[in-house]
């Protein structure tokens, strides 16, 4: 969601982020309705990055009272 926030604020279209992503532009439309199967998370971890945007993944303990795990996605 927040990689399609980001051509959007940009007010690019789908072919303009084609180019910058360097895929075709029905694949931009996939990513806009959320069809991610064809990209793998390293992928999209790129195209952020080709976004002037930072990446970072942080591994720390569960919190207490929590069965398992939590994966989670912030940004700014």
């Amino acid at each position: 969601m927040r990689l399609i926030d980001l051509v959007r604020k940009r007010g690019l279209t789908q072919a303009q982020a084609a180019e910058v992503f360097v895929i075709s532009q029905p694949h931009v439309s996939e990513l806009a309705h959320f069809k991610l199967n064809r990209f793998s998370s390293e992928r999209l971890l790129k195209f952020l990055t080709l976004f002037d945007r930072d990446v970072e993944i942080v591994i720390r303990p569960k919190a207490k009272g929590r069965h398992v795990g939590l994966v989670s996605v912030t940004g700014t």
